[in-house]
């Protein structure tokens, strides 16, 4: 009788502890949301292969134990992009975006290029020593939509006509403070820079082609698609000048990707510092309502098929030096005059 009731003990704790572990249901909108997203990731997720997709999604189904609605479901993504290592995607609801930081990313620690960006600097324009050309291109946040891109575009290719090229020996790109955005109002901003041709592209893990990007007539193209609808303000009778690119660590995405168009380019030459590091293509999803899910699903490539899996490193290292209220006094731009004047 003492081992039968001991048994009974045994199965009814056995029992309990069964009931506290199981899960329970989610409301059918909240395991709508989070099915839809999972399959999302594991479907577009440029890592998508590292991933154990049964047991993350066990875990995931954990987490979200007792969450009755959307907002309680959110502190679950940083963990599920920290599985993907993707710490340039996001989810965004209603209206903030929720991510993962990447802590093993290095700390970066030059204050200087960070207090200027974070002043939210303009486009700059000016003309510098020995009729070198100088255009401070900032990151710029378009909106998403088709005009506000081309908008976005006219006033980049504007702040550039506003002196004349025909006079400009040799250009400065600097894309210092260019933490990402949209990079077809960029790319078609200083397309008088560049002239036509193909620039880079994008590859999937292994390295098959995917969308490629262009200038045509001084447009941006993505593929066949016609992004910006700019006409030819300030013709320039030579593409081919030299130009110097500066870089910081706090040169991120679509900034990058401005950076990656110029790689391969004749008489270019990089200086400043590695780049940020996300040189991942990113695409949203819908999920429902505003809320998106933006995936890094590709790598970016340049004109000679370079694929850049992290940051740009720069021909010339120079790290701080930088003065953005008086460019006389600024390492990265001297150095960048002072190989121009050479004649590259």
């Amino acid at each position: 009788m003492k081992k039968l009731w001991l048994l009974m003990l045994l199965t009814a704790a056995t029992h309990a502890a069964h009931c506290q572990t199981a899960p329970a249901p989610l409301p059918d909108s909240i395991q709508t949301f989070l099915d839809k997203s999972l399959t999302l990731l594991e479907t577009y997720s440029l890592e998508r292969s590292t991933v154990d997709w049964p047991q993350l999604r066990q875990t995931v189904y954990q987490k979200a134990q007792g969450a009755q609605s959307v907002r309680e479901l959110l502190p679950i993504y940083p963990y599920v992009f920290e599985q993907l290592k993707d710490d340039h995607g996001w989810l965004t609801y209603k209206g903030k975006t929720y991510k993962w930081r990447n802590t093993a990313r290095p700390a970066y620690i030059n204050t200087v290029v960070k207090e200027a960006l974070a002043k939210k600097p303009g486009i700059l324009v000016k003309m510098l020593p020995n009729n070198v050309g100088y255009i401070q291109l900032p990151g710029i946040n378009a909106g998403g939509s088709l005009q506000a891109m081309r908008d976005a575009a006219k006033v980049v290719q504007d702040s550039l006509c506003r002196i004349n090229s025909d006079k400009v020996r040799a250009w400065i790109v600097d894309l210092r403070l260019n933490d990402g955005g949209a990079m077809a109002p960029m790319l078609a901003g200083i397309a008088p820079l560049l002239g036509d041709g193909h620039l880079g592209g994008f590859v999937d893990k292994d390295g098959k082609p995917d969308q490629q990007w262009y200038l045509k007539q001084g447009n941006f193209y993505m593929d066949t698609l016609q992004v910006t609808t700019l006409q030819d303000r300030c013709p320039v009778k030579r593409t081919d000048k030299p130009i110097a690119v500066l870089l910081s660590g706090m040169t991120a995405s679509s900034g990058e990707i401005v950076a990656i168009s110029l790689k391969g380019r004749p008489a270019t030459r990089f200086f400043g510092e590695p780049t940020y590091g996300a040189t991942t293509a990113n695409e949203s999803y819908r999920i429902s309502g505003s809320s998106y899910l933006t995936i890094a699903g590709l790598l970016e490539t340049d004109r000679n098929k370079t694929t850049y899996k992290t940051s740009l490193t720069p021909d010339v290292l120079i790290t701080g030096g930088d003065n953005f209220t008086d460019l006389r006094q600024d390492a990265k731009v001297a150095a960048a005059l002072k190989w121009l004047k050479k004649g590259r």
